[in-house]
């Protein structure tokens, strides 16, 4: 049943259009007030049809008479200024109206018309405002060259002849498109620029800026200057440029500037270009090709993708002409005068050259070490700037921080103009000192002149803590042109670290951190994601790691320790880097396990060694396996009865390693592939090189190199198989392990030979007669097979004579050729085979001196106790008479005695890095028997010794102490 109301079929009509709820009074208003707006519309639009007919009436009159009008105004006669200024007025219109529209011919004879009349008459030009908008108007509208020139130069005639020039908008802007869209003569490009500076910023600041970055000038110009100086000089401020656009202006200045003296606008229009260019100059090279080119100058902003990756900065390629000019600010004039602004008393001056110097550092990479240098010889500048540090107040709270690091909040309570100045003076201070340690030796490094040792540990101390709080922090912002700061910093901190290596001026454990604990468990985990990742990239032929791609979101302190991990790796204790290192072994082992699906079991290489020619069979076997030598070996040994028995538990490997090392890195061998220092350190021979260099004998010295790579995989496969090996290498050569970029420096010769060191520092002492007596040139000579060869440090160096002027570059130079060039071939082909097995950025959280612990084991002395708790017994138990005598015997060894029966049993001098616990196999003690009369013997390929059950502690003393000095082992078995 439905429930209805109402009439479905009545219609109901309201005839009086009501609507229910309406004021009636309302409604007539309403409609009242929309009658009179209508009305008010269509008188409007009546007078607007009136006004634009009797426009449209005069344009069609202007244009049927147009030529008409033109033939009269061409055949005016001028008798006084005002027909001139009435003739004027009429050309004005006549661009207004309908010049444009005519034929170039007659626009051309109007042009010429106008020009011979205002370049003879001698009237003045009442509206000049007018004429300049004509005349604009007409550039802005032609195509024809010759019709724009003529333009060109009536602007310039119009311009000359006004006293007070008013204000002009859009000609310069012309006047630039014109200059880059047309093929013009050299005095045609001259008057525009000439009349550009005459316009100057009568036109907006912006354009007449921009002018400037045209690529139009070639030399010195007084009046243009004096022009810049006058007209720009209250707006340097105000430079919202791209970067291209940015070093163009500067270029350019600098070309106008040319060899004037500077004065205070000059510093202050350049800083004010240098403080907004963010990107770096370099020389294109002639032969790259477009797309090269525009691939150079991507970039990537990573700070916004991982705070870990090092982020780059845009690369801009500049031309020859521009980086001639940009070498005036790396002058000793020029870098003089920005000295004297930053010692001057006034903070303007001093804020000024704040941005000039820093970002010189930061412009021109090619030339820093240039400026760098220029500021090394500036009497007393290190400690001048240091001191001004040291007065700051952020140097204070950083210096008496009581944690490893400054909290993001204390320092957002610090003025911000304050804090950006001190950032700034900081960075400048690292960078040139920095330069200063790679170019000074150390005997001079922390001399009074430059830096005295007590302020360099001042400083290291602010360093540390600053470093951290730069890792650490939140707030970006707060820093300065952040990334190049923390850059220079953790540079800088690690000079320091290695020049504290060799000198040691620093407590032993100044290093330790005070309250940051880093969980190696957690960190090995983001690290073995991290090195999936890279793994992963590569095989997928990747040739960048824009981010790492984690399965969670990762803290930001976790990440900021990993970066302390890659960057400043020495705040972890090397124990823990030690973990970290054979835990991305055991990681890439898992990953690389190879199954053999016939055999059902690990694949093996196999190799056949006869011990007769041990590291030819090797070489053979396995060079070129490349990666694949990380797989588990399987080697059988030949003597002269034929094969050796034995099932390889991991001893027989340990033994081919060991013998190959051996005989590999015998300076002595058939080959002749390494060398020693006066310390028995090895490192590559420099004869290949030089023999190379020569032409001789390539293709033998080709497989010395090919032998070098492979003792790099075996070396590689020692640390990838925990084998301790007693082989050192020399720092230099270990240096470049770290890291295949870095170049050794003259404090690295000493390590190669030091009686050499010192000879070359005598001859910074003698004067320049005693210098010429030496008869020293910029080159080398070599005497190879009684035949003498000259390697020349520099180009021509053989007739550039050494003397007090060049002495420092003869020595730096001479220490690059003997620590660098002569060693890159040999070291890139060892690293070659090192980095096939293991990872460069395992090796990186090392040092040279820790790489050498790596490879041969830790501590000069035994932890006794440690040695004790890890060790087999076969036929002895712990408390047997010979065993307890064993330990007493070992506890009154000498540390020397200790390392020595250390080497008899396991080939190695030291301890395992990590203890006797992850001695693999494990340190044993066999029973050998009852017969006091045999010695001691060891099988060192499975960590054995093998003691007779001597009844008396003096015998067994005896006899271990003669096997270990002898050596024993299985030969007086």
């Amino acid at each position: 049943m439905y429930n209805f109301s109402g009439s479905s079929k009545k219609r109901v009509v309201n005839l009086g259009n009501k609507k229910s709820g309406n004021n009636n009074k309302t409604n007539f208003l309403e409609q009242s007030r929309l009658q009179r707006q209508e009305r008010e519309y269509k008188k409007n639009r009546e007078k607007s049809a009136i006004i634009i007919q009797n426009h449209i009436r005069k344009y069609l009159d202007l244009k049927r008479n147009s030529f008409a009008i033109i033939n009269d105004w061409l055949n005016s006669h001028i008798n006084n200024e005002q027909d001139f200024n009435s003739w004027i007025n009429q050309f004005i219109n006549l661009s207004k109206w309908y010049l444009l529209k005519q034929d170039g011919g007659l626009i051309y004879q109007v042009l010429e018309s106008l020009l011979d009349h205002i370049s003879d008459t001698m009237f003045d030009i009442y509206n000049t405002d007018g004429m300049i908008h004509a005349l604009n108007k007409l550039l802005s509208c032609l195509k024809d060259i010759n019709a724009l020139y003529l333009t060109v130069q009536a602007l310039y005639i119009v311009a000359s002849k006004t006293e007070n020039l008013g204000e002009v908008n859009g000609v310069i802007d012309n006047l630039s498109r014109l200059f880059n869209e047309y093929q013009l003569s050299r005095e045609q490009q001259s008057k525009i620029f000439d009349l550009i500076f005459m316009i100057n910023i009568h036109d907006s600041h912006y354009d007449f800026k921009k002018a400037l970055t045209l690529n139009y000038f070639e030399g010195e110009n007084k009046k243009y200057l004096q022009v810049l100086r006058n007209a720009i000089g209250s707006t340097t401020h105000a430079l919202k440029f791209n970067d291209d656009a940015l070093v163009r202006m500067l270029s350019s200045y600098l070309i106008v500037h040319g060899d004037q003296k500077l004065t205070q606008f000059d510093y202050a229009f350049i800083g004010s270009i240098l403080e907004n260019i963010d990107c770096e100059v370099r020389l294109e090279d002639d032969d790259a090709d477009d797309d090269d080119f525009f691939e150079k100058r991507k970039f990537i902003n990573v700070d916004k993708v991982d705070p870990t990756y090092p982020r780059r900065i845009d690369i801009l390629y500049i031309d020859e002409k521009i980086s001639n000019s940009l070498e005036k600010l790396y002058t000793r004039s020029f870098i003089q005068g920005v000295i004297n602004l930053l010692r001057n008393e006034t903070s303007e001056l001093r804020g000024l050259a704040l941005k000039i110097l820093p970002a010189l550092v930061n412009l021109y990479p090619a030339l820093k070490g240039k400026l760098c240098m220029l500021l090394s010889i500036v009497p007393n500048f290190y400690k001048w700037v240091f001191e001004t540090i040291r007065e700051h107040e952020l140097f204070h709270l950083f210096i008496n921080c009581n944690k490893d690091y400054v909290r993001t909040q204390e320092l957002e309570n610090i003025d911000e103009a304050s804090m950006y100045s001190f950032w700034k003076i900081v960075f400048l201070f690292e960078e040139s000192y920095s330069y200063w340690l790679i170019v000074s030796n150390d005997l001079e490094s922390f001399s009074h002149e430059k830096l005295p040792i007590d302020d360099v540990k001042l400083f290291i101390g602010f360093l540390k803590v600053a470093c951290l709080t730069l890792i650490f922090t939140y707030n970006r912002t707060l820093f300065p042109h952040y990334s190049n700061l923390k850059s220079i910093s953790t540079t800088l901190l690690n000079q320091l670290y290695l020049r504290n290596l060799r000198l040691k001026f620093l407590p032993r454990d100044y290093w330790k951190l005070k309250d940051l604990v880093f969980n190696v468990d957690l960190m090995l985990s983001i690290i073995t994601e991290e090195e999936e990742s890279r793994i992963n990239a590569e095989a997928d032929n990747e040739e960048e790691i824009v981010a790492v791609k984690r399965s969670k979101p990762v803290p930001i302190e976790i990440l900021s320790k990993l970066e302390v991990l890659k960057t400043l790796p020495f705040f972890i204790e090397f124990n823990h880097r030690v973990e970290i290192f054979q835990s991305l072994i055991d990681l890439d082992k898992k990953r690389n396990f190879s199954f053999n699906p016939f055999t059902f079991s690990e694949s093996k290489l196999v190799a056949e060694i006869n011990r007769d020619s041990i590291l030819e069979d090797a070489f053979n076997a396995y060079h070129k396996e490349g990666a694949n030598f990380k797989n588990r070996l399987q080697v059988e040994f030949f003597n002269e009865y034929g094969r050796e028995a034995g099932i390889d538990g991991g001893g027989i490997t340990k033994e081919f390693l060991t013998c190959i090392v051996k005989e590999g890195f015998n300076p002595d061998n058939a080959y002749e592939l390494f060398k020693e220092t006066g310390d028995n350190q090895l490192y590559p021979n420099d004869k290949i090189f030089e023999i190379l260099y020569i032409g001789m004998d390539k293709e033998f010295q080709q497989i010395k190199l090919d032998y070098i790579r492979f003792l790099g995989m075996i070396i590689g496969k020692c640390l990838y198989e925990n084998v301790l090996i007693d082989v050192w290498f020399a720092p230099f050569f270990l240096n470049k392990w770290c890291n295949d970029a870095m170049k050794n420096s003259i404090n690295d010769l000493s390590y190669l030979d030091n009686e050499l060191f010192k000879n070359l520092m005598k001859l910074t002492k003698m004067t320049n007669d005693e210098l010429k007596m030496l008869e020293l040139t910029f080159s080398i000579n070599l005497k190879i097979d009684n035949k003498s060869y000259t390697v020349e440090l520099l180009p021509n160096g053989a007739v550039i004579e050494v003397d007090s002027s060049n002495i420092l570059s003869y020595i730096h130079q001479f220490a690059n050729y003997k620590l660098n060039q002569s060693l890159k071939i040999q070291t890139k082909y060892f690293l070659e085979g090192l980095y096939s097995i293991i990872s460069k950025s395992w090796l990186s959280m090392f040092d040279c001196f820790e790489l050498q612990m790596l490879i041969s084991g830790g501590k000069d002395d035994i932890n006794i106790d440690d040695w004790k708790n890890n060790v087999e017994y076969g036929g002895y138990s712990d408390s047997d008479p010979a065993v307890i005598m064993f330990w007493e015997i070992v506890e009154e060894m000498s540390p020397h005695e200790r390392c020595k029966l250390i080497k008899f049993v396991t080939s190695v001098s030291r301890a395992p890095l990590l203890g006797f616990g992850s001695l693999v196999p494990k340190f044993g003690i066999r029973n050998s028997g009852t017969d006091s009369v045999r010695l001691p013997t060891a099988s060192t390929c499975v960590n054995l010794l093998k003691l007779p059950n001597y009844q008396d502690k003096k015998t067994m003393k005896e006899k271990l102490l003669y096997a270990i000095n002898t050596e024993a082992r299985f030969d007086l078995s």
